[in-house]
């Protein structure tokens, strides 16, 4: 017996609840925004969800991803159509709860129901999850004889039965406590077998009754099955149940009663889409003949040793052509191959490889119907969707970047034809990152993939069949490794997810797990020791020790004079940077540089509290100001996403992938010669007590070779220094009684969703708002303005909303706020409110300097604490 599709699954007489509830006309699951118009009935609504969810299924391809999982539970046909069912059929019965009167009466205001009390009030979540449950105990005991196969459904409902529990509000309960929680689980469910006659099911009482007093105080729970499989299967129902749900209320709130869905679009790549941008791709190249050349057409590495902008494009073609030839001879051998590493040195054009590796997947591939490019910082969003853009000729239908700082898209291209001219389905495809095409942030994408919450979980089916590329994943924490590296090993070969992950210093994270990776780039040290990437920039690496920041400055000036009377200056002229790990010293430098001052003919600073508009107005002027000196002194967020090219650069050192980073701000284009890179410490090393915790701290980046010490910042062989890493987690996994991957492995199995979150960033931090000019203000009101407006529907307020937070955002800074940081006395010169501090008085004197300045950031001599030099 074959698996039958879902389509022929609902045909089953538990997908139509005018045979399933008794008087099934008389229960209601809306209300209208206007009291004169129709009210959706509960039949209506879970008609209207059961077909949103298989449109999703069907245009996201989800039916063969579901039944790979299952082909790995069982090869009994008839066992995985029933699971089949059960999965439907919680999406269908989701809602069946809302034959409560109390709802019917308090939440529905029809008069045709009286209020009685079985303990939960006017709640329906929990009673929909009783009676799917119970009725599946009842399917399954009357199907199946197998005790096995019996607790193995039983099971499986039993967690499709939380979903169907926590659609309200996200899964962050596990099975234990659904049965367990005596103010809300099963317990609570003794009184509800009421319904039961609501329902024209034959439900054996007494069976009933056994197994719920055996779920509740017996053996049962503790028989229950529990993996991996199932953790896939119940994540995926959730995100299709609240989506379809979503979009079938949105419908009749917009819309009315309607038998027709409403949306029909969810921003997926056609066959007109893959073509137009694999022509418009090439057409667009450097070298248009890319598209016909192989490997062959190359100079050997042996010939491509002088410096020289030729031989560097030489080398940027070699390499795009051996990404491009290797990717397709791999998905021509295997195209389930869905793990891949993109290892390339800075200024190779890592965007344009990946695009090869978009635009060959999506022509060899046509299973894979959307893509995600995931990123560190806003910065490297904003830019590459800026080049993806041009690049493709894109509109904002085929595109977006998601992000606090991004505006809000508009579909402005398809306006004329009415599809995409409603408001509120552009709101819904911004929610829902309905776009071939979607960049977003690290933390966002982590929270989709693991998270708990409805929002998180929205997108999740989404994944599915996609690409996503991964960048900079050296930002990661180690302690993220292990895990990150089981998720993409495990939804790649479950739910069809090529993941490109790129770094220009790639941790191979595949070792931890023997994960099978594909190296695209398969000479990868030939392009990193080339001297047109390696001796761009000739790193010191001889750590100069100084007591203060101040104490650098002399040699900063005599070195940056030094380039300016090279023979190979052109223009006299010398752009220098310096990078502290902490705000404070930063600080300090930037007073100190600015009184000592005699060569300079700017001096900026960029750091965490420079607002957005004067970020952008520094790095333009550096990018376009070529007769001028100019200092730059900076934190850390210059280390990648900011294109800026510099001449002579300073750092204060922290971990090795770090320093690497700022030598790519140098000398980009390898155009120039005499540009050098010096880092320095101060007092103990500030980086002993920022990377205290991460493993990369004490890893050394000196290594023997032939006898002699060998540099990483010399040779570029970042595998040397991350194989250490990468030991001592794969030692840690392998060791007992103590957490490492293999607890979150149970964690996954048992599926315990909050503790399989991964949070990227998991530190409070507090936004400050900072009213500084006229714009601010009227922006802030208007924000305000929109929050506090209780006559405009919902979904026009929250795009009001999404709309001036963008612009609220470029006024806007965000501090870490830890045990210590000292932030509280910066809220006496401001309100928290709409969840920003509003600095209102940010030209206050604080030590004879302003609070605040626009030029300068924030004055951290307020931050009075411990820890405050830490603030980044």
């Amino acid at each position: 017996m074959p698996l039958l599709k879902f389509e022929e699954i609902i045909k089953e007489s538990y997908f139509d609840f005018e045979k399933i509830i008794k008087n099934v006309e008389n229960y209601l699951a809306h209300l209208p925004k206007k009291n004169d118009l129709d009210k959706e009935t509960l039949l209506s609504h879970s008609n209207l969800v059961l077909d949103y969810s298989l449109r999703l299924i069907e245009l996201n391809q989800i039916e063969k991803n579901i039944d790979a999982v299952l082909s790995k539970v069982s090869n009994n046909a008839d066992f995985l159509n029933s699971i089949k069912l059960l999965y439907m059929k919680a999406i269908y019965w989701h809602d069946i709860g809302k034959i409560n009167e109390n709802f019917q009466l308090e939440k529905m205001s029809n008069s045709k129901f009286s209020k009685v009390d079985y303990g939960i009030s006017s709640k329906h979540s929990i009673l929909s999850a009783y009676l799917y449950f119970i009725s599946s105990f009842d399917y399954i005991n009357k199907r199946f004889s197998d005790i096995n196969q019996k607790v193995e459904l039983i099971s499986l409902s039993l967690n499709f039965a939380m979903t169907i529990w926590r659609h309200h509000t996200g899964i962050y309960k596990s099975i234990n406590e659904l049965i367990c929680d005596k103010d809300e689980g099963l317990p609570i469910c003794s009184k509800l077998d009421f319904y039961l006659i609501c329902l024209n099911l034959d439900i054996n009482n007494q069976m009933h009754n056994h197994l719920m007093n055996n779920l509740v105080n017996g053996d049962l729970k503790n028989r229950l099955k529990t993996n991996e499989n199932y953790f896939l299967l119940s994540k995926s129902l959730f995100s299709l149940l609240i989506i379809s749900d979503y979009y079938a209320t949105a419908q009749f709130m917009n819309y009315g009663n309607s038998e027709e869905l409403k949306y029909k679009e969810f921003g997926l790549i056609d066959d007109d889409f893959r073509k137009s941008i694999y022509k418009r791709f090439y057409e667009n190249q450097f070298d248009k003949q890319l598209i016909n050349k192989s490997n062959s057409d190359f100079k050997d590495f042996d010939e491509l040793q002088e410096k020289s902008n030729d031989n560097l494009n030489h080398l940027r073609n070699k390499l795009f052509t051996e990404v491009r030839t290797n990717l397709i001879d791999t998905i021509e051998k295997n195209k389930s191959q869905n793990l891949f590493y993109i290892e390339a040195p800075t200024g190779a054009g890592k965007t344009n490889l990946s695009l090869i590796s978009v635009v060959e997947i999506l022509k060899n591939d046509t299973s894979i119907n959307k893509v995600f490019y995931v990123f560190p910082f806003t910065t490297l969003i904003t830019q590459t969707y800026t080049s993806i853009k041009k690049t493709l000729d894109l509109n904002n239908a085929q595109i977006v970047q998601l992000h606090s700082k991004a505006k809000y898209n508009q579909k402005e291209e398809e306006k004329k034809d009415g599809v995409y001219g409603d408001d509120k389905k552009n709101f819904l495809d911004n929610q829902f990152m309905n776009y071939p095409i979607t960049l977003l942030s690290h933390v966002k994408f982590f929270d989709i993939l693991t998270g708990i919450s409805k929002d998180d979980n929205y997108i999740f089916h989404r994944l599915a069949n996609s690409i996503v590329i991964i960048d900079e994943i050296q930002t990661y924490s180690p302690d993220f490794w292990s895990r990150i590296v089981y998720l993409l090993d495990m939804y790649a070969k479950n739910f069809n997810i090529k993941f490109i992950v790129m770094s220009a210093t790639l941790p191979k994270i595949g070792k931890i797990i023997d994960s099978q990776f594909t190296f695209l780039a398969s000479n990868k040290q030939d392009y990193f020791q080339n001297p047109n990437f390696a001796k761009r920039v000739e790193i010191n690496t001889n750590v100069i020790n100084i007591d203060k920041p101040e104490e650098i400055y002399q040699k900063l000036e005599d070195e940056s004079i030094t380039y300016q009377n090279l023979e190979t200056t052109k223009l006299k002229k010398v752009k220098t940077i310096i990078e502290f790990i902490t705000k404070k010293g930063a600080d300090e430098f930037y007073k100190f540089s600015k009184e000592k001052n005699v060569i300079f003919d700017e001096i900026f600073i960029l750091s965490g509290t420079i607002l957005e508009p004067r970020r952008k107005e520094i790095i333009d002027f550096i990018k376009n100001v070529h007769d001028k000196n100019i200092l730059l002194v900076t934190t850390q967020v210059v280390e990648a996403g900011v294109d800026i090219d510099m001449d002579i650069g300073f750092k204060e050192k922290s971990l090795v992938d770090s320093d690497e980073q700022l030598a790519g701000r140098i000398n980009r284009n390898s155009l120039n010669v005499g540009n050098k890179l010096f880092l320095f410490s101060i007092g103990k090393g500030n980086e002993n007590f920022v990377y205290k915790t991460d493993k990369r701290k004490g890893i050394s980046a000196i290594y023997q070779e032939y006898g002699q010490d060998k540099n990483i910042l010399e040779t570029k062989d970042f595998d040397k220094f991350y194989s250490q890493i990468l030991d001592r987690i794969i030692d840690n996994n392998e060791k007992t009684y103590m957490e490492n991957l293999n607890t979150y492995i149970n964690h996954l199995k048992n599926l315990r969703f909050s503790e399989s979150h991964i949070k990227l960033i998991d530190m409070q931090s507090v936004s400050v708002f900072v009213p500084h000019n006229i714009m601010a203000k009227l922006y802030w009101n208007a924000y305000k303005k929109a929050i506090t407006n209780q006559e405009k529907d919902l979904i026009d307020k929250k795009i009001d909303i999404k709309k001036l937070s963008a612009k609220i955002s470029k006024y806007t800074f965000s501090l870490a706020d830890y045990h210590g940081s000292g932030i509280k006395y910066l809220k006496d010169y401001g309100d928290e409110k709409y969840g920003y501090l509003y600095l209102e008085k940010w030209y206050s004197e604080c030590d004879g300097k302003k609070l605040y300045s626009y030029k300068d950031g924030l004055n951290t001599s307020v931050l009075k604490g411990d820890f405050v030099s830490m603030i980044l």
